[in-house]
């Protein structure tokens, strides 16, 4: 090849590598600009596959950001279903402390014979303990009360002639809110409160097929027959293993009615809620203080104010319960029933009785000192089964976002939230993709009609994310859950 020809060839070379860097140094910025940003994706996530009914509205922020990242309808006062609970639990830990127990004591005033009689009755004095039951003792239901007979057994307590004296005045005596569906107050996501309460205040009601084909099956109570709480049974044996069983009990009825079918080869277990807890209690109570040899001679007495003192009167027992694997299973399983028993408590601690007002009223205080103002949420019960509890996503999010960043409590707390992939919780089957497995953090919401998750999400990146998302007006539940997986999953991955 000529030299002419080889400066050709290479000034040719250069002109083309020249011409492609340009065209790709011209191209960078056009590429760049064309990257959505996170808050872009969230918007888009938002649109994508949207509620199509009723109202929604979404909010995230990033922990450590003065302002929102992105919110679709912020300023929306929407239904809040289940995530109120976060309100009630982090109002409780702040204002009765990490260490608080719920306490139930036992009390006498009289002396035991020498042979073993109490002639007075045994005093229990109720302090609004949820999880007396077996959820925190290997699901024995009856565990919880054994080291109570063993305490008055090591006194030489053989004869309770006087009863068990239930003193219930730590809590008013609304068991019931005015805001819940009467129509569903059998169920066991709207058990009645009260300050000695037991399993949850659910009875379960079991139904073992007969011998033969038609004959009447078996029914009865567990763990222990009520106190003035019946069953009528319209349930019919049939043959193999099937069951198609209901109960159900009017408001305000002791009667309960269970029909169906049952084979006579499976027993079948239903749930109803009891109207009156505290007898409840004392029947479970007088069971195993019978099974350990101590007779309880009559029938119980409740008492709604307060025992006048009595200098004679001597502790047996205090049995205790700390608070945060109460609020754990609160928040994680989206127990409501907890959630009414703590905000109570709190009321009556902080304010001399346990009402729904006051513990609201305590609720209010601990907004203030976050900075928030108390005003911007409209909070009626602990639970979120009312549907007067309201708040905007915006509002919501500035809660979170002050728990996380405001509060000193907020490392002991956080984990009480339901976590994604967690099997005890509430997420245990959403959000299970790499990015978000086990780093959400968050409150489920469901009421008829309403679908809400808040909570936070740790990103990719590692940036923390406080976010709202509450949906309104009749979207089923399992689109607008999937409608939220969606939008966390793109916060989790772009964030």
């Amino acid at each position: 090849m000529k030299p002419t020809r080889i400066l050709q060839t290479v000034v040719t070379a250069l002109s083309i590598a020249w011409s492609v860097t340009a065209v790709t140094a011209a191209a960078s910025p056009s590429r760049a600009a064309a990257q959505p940003t996170l808050r872009d994706r969230l918007v888009a996530a938002s649109r994508r596959g949207a509620v199509r009914s009723g109202e929604w509205a979404v909010a995230v922020q990033r922990i450590g950001d003065a302002q929102p990242l992105m919110s679709v309808r912020p300023d929306a006062p929407l239904i809040l279903a289940s995530t109120t609970k976060v309100f009630t639990t982090a109002a409780a830990i702040d204002r009765l402390g990490a260490d608080y127990r719920f306490r139930t004591s036992l009390y006498v005033d009289d002396d035991v014979t020498p042979e073993g009689r109490l002639a007075g009755p045994l005093i229990v004095r109720g302090g609004g303990d949820p999880a007396i039951s077996g959820r925190l003792y290997d699901d024995d239901p009856l565990a919880v009360f054994r080291p109570w007979a063993s305490a008055l057994t090591r006194r030489g307590i053989r004869r309770i002639q006087g009863g068990l004296l239930l003193d219930v005045s730590f809590f008013d005596d609304q068991k019931i809110h005015r805001d819940w569906p009467a129509e569903q107050e059998q169920r066991w996501y709207q058990a009645p409160t009260a300050a000695l309460s037991y399993n949850d205040n659910v009875v379960l009601v079991r139904a073992t097929g007969g011998l033969r084909p038609g004959a009447p099956a078996i029914l009865g109570f567990y763990p222990a027959g009520p106190h003035l709480l019946s069953l009528i049974s319209q349930v019919r044996t049939i043959s193999g293993g099937g069951a198609m069983v209901g109960v159900r009990r009017a408001a305000g009825s002791r009667t309960v009615v269970a029909s169906g079918l049952v084979g006579n080869r499976r027993t079948w277990t239903g749930d109803v809620t009891v109207p009156d807890p505290p007898l409840y209690f004392a029947s479970a109570l007088t069971q195993v203080l019978k099974e350990s040899g101590i007779v309880v001679e009559t029938t119980p007495t409740v008492r709604l104010e307060p025992l006048p003192a009595n200098p004679k009167r001597l502790l047996l027992h205090t049995h205790e319960t700390p608070i945060v694997p109460v609020l754990s299973v609160c928040n994680k399983r989206s127990q409501s029933f907890y959630a009414e028993q703590i905000l109570k408590t709190l009321g009556a601690e902080k304010r001399g009785k346990g009402s729904w007002e006051n513990g609201e009223l305590e609720v209010s205080e601990f907004l203030k000192s976050l900075g928030l103002d108390p005003a911007r949420y409209q909070l009626a019960d602990g639970s979120g089964r009312s549907r007067n509890n309201r708040a905007s996503a915006g509002a919501y999010l500035d809660f979170l976002v002050a728990l996380a960043t405001r509060w000193n409590r907020f490392p002991a707390f956080e984990p009480t939230l339901a976590v994604s992939g967690d099997q005890d919780g509430s997420l245990r089957h959403r959000l299970l993709g790499a990015d978000t497995r086990g780093k959400v953090h968050a409150k489920t919401g469901n009421i008829s009609g309403v679908v809400t998750l808040c909570g936070y999400v740790t990103a990719r990146s590692g940036k923390k994310y406080a976010f709202s998302i509450l949906i309104n007006g009749g979207c089923p539940e399992g689109r607008g859950h999937s409608w939220q997986d969606r939008f966390v999953t793109e916060l989790a991955r772009w964030g």
